[in-house]
């Protein structure tokens, strides 16, 4: 059987860059720090809570990582949000944030029970480079699209 290859980051500085990021929700009980492929209890919390075995956290914002203005930002996020509702899913919003300050934070979508085929869908749909998912495991993990 033959193992499909990965896809792999654009370039080492934006990967150093979405590696590095803080990944921030703003849940109903207070903020989720998500930090990639660190185990997370808060968020095997979340996922037991939605009785859901995974999780994503993807934006519609700065589509191949360009800066986009704000308005163009706000309405792509709008309509990622439209569709995810229109999965029956909840979100909440969240905010991935490079802890340096180097780079602008970016307005996000955290989406339980949102499976990595869907999740990765979205993200190419709004041109993303990457998303993050997380399985039952609850370690959040970077997925290159």
């Amino acid at each position: 059987m033959m193992r499909m290859q990965q896809p792999k980051p654009p370039d080492a500085m934006l990967a150093t860059a979405y590696n590095a990021t803080h990944y921030e929700v703003r849940a109903p009980g207070g903020l989720l720090l998500l930090l990639l492929d660190r185990p997370n209890p808060q968020l095997r919390a979340v996922h037991e809570q939605f009785g859901v075995s995974c999780s994503a956290f993807l934006t519609a914002w700065n589509p191949r990582s360009v800066p986009t203005p704000a308005a163009q930002n706000e309405a792509a996020l709008w309509q990622l949000q439209q569709q995810i509702a229109a999965l029956g899913l909840v979100c909440w919003s969240g905010s991935g944030r490079d802890p340096s300050g180097k780079w602008a934070a970016e307005e996000s979508l955290f989406v339980p029970g949102l499976e990595l085929t869907r999740a990765s869908e979205l993200g190419r749909r709004f041109d993303q480079h990457a998303i993050v998912h997380a399985q039952n495991d609850a370690v959040p993990r970077l997925v290159w699209l």
